[in-house]
């Protein structure tokens, strides 16, 4: 920002309350003018000319489901597998062929006169049989999947949660779910409605990120996503892909899968007036389309009498498709945390909505495009916000082409508004030979006005020889984060006296951290136990704060080298279905948002009864630990001529969950912090909730 602009700007900054700017996402600029460029064309004509496709298609009978959803979690060749041995089962009409004989239907026997193989009454048969397949209700096609990358490893960093194990999960919210993988830790600014984020490796702001159907959820009050405005409710998948130098978390919404509407009811209650209630509804064929439908709410009092939070919202989905082809999606998300905590913002509604058209262009080429938007509003005790700029819109197109095993993935993503990166491209590519090694690598290109980031990784994990593997991963670049040059301008410009000389203009600090991390161990697995280790060694040049409001002023903090190992086991037990399992990482010294040493571990047990399969049972008995952590907040009261960091105390929480399923209504109860072990703290003075038991029912029903 020039000397002049913020000479002009600073008597309406001083007029707006330090809190808007704090939060470092609004904007009080002219936006920048638009520039056409080459691939502006590619953007804009993508949805146009998929959804073109779309409508101009010969209807196709919506009859048989092709579900490659239904089998989450899986790389890109497993899909397309999956995809492959349904399609198998579809005759021409697009019904599938393994109806039942006439000889079974409705008991009925062989009529009279027939041979053995019921020749003698086909037509009649036939008849009969395509009677009943008119009158059966069918599931209508998915979209064809996009997949985000190899199958979950912890060789790789990939763990990932599907729709039967989010719903056996201890975790109430997306934070809560995202710390359960090794490495990664929760921020959270108090009880719920507070903001709150996760972090591994100390990545800092600008390098968590979330891609929510292909679709990036971008920070809006901040340098990292606030996951307190993300629901559980509506999900289908969770993805997590922990990088030496990013978190990335892929988010897959639900999509009707049977051929009958169901609901999902799950609610609770306990401890500190907390109360829960999420329901979905998921409808295949609601006005010629596919229907989804999610609501959210978890409200609490909080640990203290100013301290109460809710976290509320819903979410719309709508999908037209033609076959097992493609089709477009309409999707609507509106999500509102309060707080009753004073010094944090409180009344923001986040809204993000996107229409998707996707295509099977040719036989292993799927292509995507979209155009969606993000804004945060306030309600009337946030007068301020109603007169700023939040929205931020996004035009894309990715597309991925998979042959067997090996898969290429294409994006490009044009993003208007301020503090986002104005363009992003992005390539991968990986895939496994047999029983060979898995290999797969990525680079990321962002625009930043007229700068540029480049940054590049690659992983490789061999195929177990004698119960032994091996896995590496490499990584290299720059990433700009949201938000951190405007807000420490903006600071600059509080500052009393007259303004400090620039050459010849006063130039924001530079938005890049430079960052490369490596990544090398083993795993050994036999009968069940399995063993894994890495070596860990990370180098960044800058360290960016989170800006979320749980940080005020936060600072950018000089980085530096660590090195580290980090180790997981699981082992079963002689008692069938009880199991041990535990996670350490330790470094040779800390990182702002990296403890000295983190680990976890549980006793754990999962049995299913009864030959119908529909008794199940799970429990775990853990704890989960955190040595002191700094933050990238300068201490308060200390010496202002060798400032330091502010810390946080040790974190130890003890925990019990207990969950059964009885046919498809689950009964849980879970306890939080068992030893009420006071100052758990992820930022200075953000008292969490010290020991709380929630227990509930969640009921799926086919409506």
């Amino acid at each position: 920002m020039g000397a002049d602009s913020s000479a002009v700007k600073r008597p309406l900054r001083r007029g707006l309350a330090p809190r808007a700017f704090e939060a470092g996402a609004f904007s009080v600029v002219t936006p920048a003018s638009t520039r056409a460029f080459l691939l502006a064309g590619a953007f804009v004509a993508a949805p146009l000319s998929l959804g073109g496709v779309v409508l101009s298609a010969p209807p196709f009978p919506f009859a048989m489901a092709v579900q490659t959803q239904s089998v989450s979690c899986l790389s890109p060749g497993a899909l397309v597998a999956v995809a492959d041995s349904l399609l198998a089962g579809v005759d021409s009409t697009g019904r599938a062929i393994l109806l039942p004989a006439a000889d079974s239907i409705g008991g009925a026997s062989l009529p009279a006169g027939a041979d053995s193989t019921g020749l003698g009454s086909r037509s009649a048969d036939a008849a009969s049989a395509e009677a009943l397949a008119d009158s059966v209700p069918v599931a209508r096609a998915s979209l064809p999947a996009i997949s985000s990358g190899p199958a979950p490893s912890y060789g790789l960093g990939v763990w990932c949660w599907d729709r039967e194990k989010l719903r056996s999960t201890r975790a109430i919210t997306l934070a809560e779910l995202v710390s359960l993988v090794p490495g990664v830790i929760a921020l959270k600014g108090g009880d719920y409605g507070t903001p709150s984020t996760v972090m591994s490796f100390g990545a800092g702001g600008g390098r968590v990120r979330v891609l929510w159907d292909g679709f990036e959820w971008m920070p809006l009050d901040g340098a990292v996503p606030d996951l307190a405005r993300v629901s559980l409710a509506g999900l289908d998948e969770v993805r997590v892909e922990r990088h030496p130098g990013e978190l990335l978390i892929t988010l897959k919404t639900s999509e009707p899968r049977g051929a009958d509407p169901s609901t999902l009811v799950h609610v609770g209650t306990g401890d500190l007036g907390t109360n829960l209630l999420r329901g979905v509804f998921l409808h295949p064929n609601a006005f010629r389309g596919a229907f989804s439908f999610a609501l959210d709410r978890l409200e609490t009092r909080g640990p203290g009498l100013d301290a109460a939070g809710s976290l509320s919202g819903f979410s719309l989905r709508y999908a037209v498709t033609r076959g097992d082809r493609g089709g477009i999606v309409a999707e609507m998300k509106r999500f509102a945390p309060r707080t009753e905590v004073a010094d944090l913002a409180a009344g923001l509604t986040r809204n993000d909505w996107n229409v998707r058209a996707r295509w099977l262009l040719l036989e292993g080429l799927t292509g995507e495009g979209y155009f969606g938007a993000s804004s945060l509003s306030g309600g009337p005790e946030v007068p301020v916000y109603g007169g700023l700029d939040t929205r931020r819109t996004q035009l894309g197109f990715r597309t991925q082409y998979t042959i067997g095993d090996f898969w290429m993935l294409g994006a490009a993503r044009r993003s208007a508004g301020h503090g986002v990166p104005g363009e992003t491209y992005e390539i991968a590519s990986g895939g496994a030979h047999g029983s060979g090694a898995t290999l797969d690598g990525s680079m990321r290109v962002e625009r930043w006005a007229r700068s540029y980031a480049a940054s590049w990784r690659v992983r490789v994990e061999t195929p177990p020889v004698r119960g032994f593997s091996l896995f590496a991963a490499y990584e290299n670049g720059e990433m700009g984060a949201p938000y951190v040059s405007e807000h420490e301008a903006y600071l600059r410009s509080l500052r009393p006296g007259p303004p400090e000389p620039t050459e010849p203009l006063e130039k924001p600090r530079a938005r890049f951290s430079d960052r490369t991390g490596v990544r090398a161990g083993g795993s050994f697995s036999w009968r069940g136990l399995d063993l894994s280790g890495a070596w860990l060694s990370l180098e960044a040049d800058l360290l960016r704060p989170l800006r979320l409001g749980v940080d005020p002023g936060g600072i950018t903090v000089a980085g530096g080298k660590r090195t580290g190992f980090e180790g997981m086991a699981r082992i079963p037990l002689p008692l069938s279905g009880f199991v041990l399992e535990g996670a350490v990482q330790s470094w040779d010294d800390g990182f702002a948002y990296l403890p000295k040493s983190l680990w976890d571990g549980a006793l754990t047990y999962h049995g299913i009864f009864k030959e119908s399969q529909n008794l199940e049972l799970w429990g775990s008995l853990g704890v989960t630990h955190r040595d002191l952590m700094s933050l990238s907040i300068l201490e308060v009261g200390g010496d202002p001529t060798v400032p330091n960091l502010a810390m946080v105390p040790v974190s130890e929480e003890w925990y019990t969950h207990i969950q059964v399923r009885i046919v498809t209504l689950n009964l849980f109860v879970r306890w939080e912090n068992m030893l009420g072990k006071a100052n758990n703290l992820d930022f200075p003075d953000r008292t969490q909730a010290r020991i709380r038991t929630i227990y509930g029912v969640s009921w799926i029903m086919n409506n």
